[in-house]
């Protein structure tokens, strides 16, 4: 008797450690809606070209059950469907958010457990954008989701964009301590980083929850934090040229220097470089001109220089080398992920101009013909 307890005992210990072995995280989206036509629905992660799943609508009806590898802590999801006709339906879905004071239909959800949509699809066309015959953008009904889709929906989309003033830090320290739990808060904060003192950040980061501190993104902005407390000890590593020569970044034979980072396969940046050759012959002798690359594929770099012939310093950050230097230029030169990024430094390194996005013509004359 005590042997069969026993053996009972141990197969229940082995079978819930297999099980237990074998839980995986898992996001389930399923749902009703009555006018979506019969065809595929897909799940993209970060973009719409990033597709991880789908499952096929009938009656409008589909039930998706996504399993991650290993456990996901949180992404951004978003829904794309085509139907039988070949006709592309992008969905966005209604928030609680506002950017610049209007009402805001996000994307993305959160990688949530569940995520239940029910209700009917509404048309929506935006002005001024011309689309294609078979392709649809499309309002969703509002979805019943988790805390950290919650989450997201409740906080403006425009609470990162601007000046870091005083009110906008105090703003973003309201939302972490009302959603301590968000991965989007510190997703946000992680995108950028270079527009906060350390001290600032190190403010947000100890005001999040064990999961959210537990996670690799945190523990990476811990440590480039860090790292940002004691920059002075960084040196401008060396990069590449177009030459295949290792070169410095800043030659101190001039007094001021703008840097501008691109990637061949940016739109804005490519835009940009008409705008820069035609002010490169007209700037003031004392400055230098440098473009630093984030290619992460050369052979793509060397077909954009050829194609755009631009005459000044063309650097490019190495795959061998692309973490650490990478994340030295983005603390020295306050680099975020976002491109093209502009800025305009002296010998001492001290930021004399900055900005990120397309620039207009009269933006780069301010800034080489003072």
């Amino acid at each position: 008797m005590k042997f069969f307890f026993l053996f009972a005992i141990i197969l229940s210990f082995a079978i819930y450690s297999c099980s237990k072995k074998k839980e995986q995280h898992a996001t389930i989206i399923e749902g009703y809606i009555s006018n979506l036509p019969d065809g595929v629905l897909y799940v993209y992660e970060d973009d719409s070209s990033n597709r991880i799943d789908s499952v096929t609508t009938k009656n409008g009806k589909f039930h998706l059950n996504h399993k991650w590898n290993i456990k996901n802590n949180s992404s951004y999801l978003g829904l794309d469907h085509k139907d039988k006709n070949g006709i592309t339906r992008s969905f966005s879905f209604p928030t609680h958010a506002n950017y610049k004071g209007a009402p805001w239909e996000s994307q993305f959800f959160m990688s949530d457990s569940r995520i239940l949509i029910n209700g009917t699809l509404k048309d929506f066309n935006p002005k001024g954008m011309m689309l294609q015959s078979k392709y649809k953008l499309v309002s969703s009904p509002s979805i019943i989701s988790g805390k950290q889709t919650d989450a997201l929906y409740n906080i403006d989309t425009d609470l990162f964009e601007g000046k870091t003033t005083n009110d906008k830090i105090n703003l973003i320290q309201e939302k972490i301590k009302k959603y301590p739990y968000s991965y989007h808060l510190l997703f946000q904060i992680e995108k950028n980083k270079n527009n906060f003192t350390p001290d600032q950040l190190q403010t947000f980061l100890l005001s999040f929850q064990q999961d959210v501190i537990n996670s690799l993104t945190y523990k990476q902005l811990l440590t480039y934090n860090k790292k940002i407390f004691n920059q002075e000890n960084i040196k401008l590593p060396l990069l590449v040229d177009d030459k295949g020569n290792k070169t410095n970044i800043l030659n101190p034979a001039y007094k001021t220097h703008l840097i501008i980072f691109w990637a061949s396969w940016c739109g804005p940046c490519r835009k940009e470089i008409p705008l820069l050759k035609k002010n490169y012959t007209r700037k003031n002798h004392s400055i230098e001109f440098i473009s630093i690359s984030i290619d992460s594929n050369r052979n793509s770099w060397y077909k954009a220089l050829k194609d755009e012939n631009m005459t000044w310093k063309q650097l490019i950050i190495t795959q061998e080398n692309e973490n650490s230097t990478y994340e030295d230029l983005q603390i020295k030169f306050k680099l975020n992920k976002a491109i093209p990024y502009t800025v305009m430094v002296d010998n001492k390194m001290n930021i004399l101009f900055q900005s990120t996005g397309l620039s207009s013509e009269k933006e780069i004359e301010n800034m080489i013909l003072k």
